[in-house]
């Protein structure tokens, strides 16, 4: 990933942190910046980024 779009994707990160947002809304906010795809899995840019995620 470029610097660029690691300082955007900690933007976004923090901005979702530190805003009460339901499930939804987090979902349209990382399909909007095309780091989830609709069926909400990663594109193919952000596939890195599973291997931090864990299902509960």
């Amino acid at each position: 990933m470029e610097t660029d779009q690691i300082k955007l994707l900690k933007a976004l990160a923090k901005n979702i942190k530190t805003k009460k947002k339901d499930r939804a809304k987090v979902m349209i906010s990382l399909q909007s910046a095309k780091i989830l795809n609709k069926n909400e899995d990663f594109t193919r840019a952000y596939g890195n980024l599973q291997r931090f995620i864990t299902e509960k």
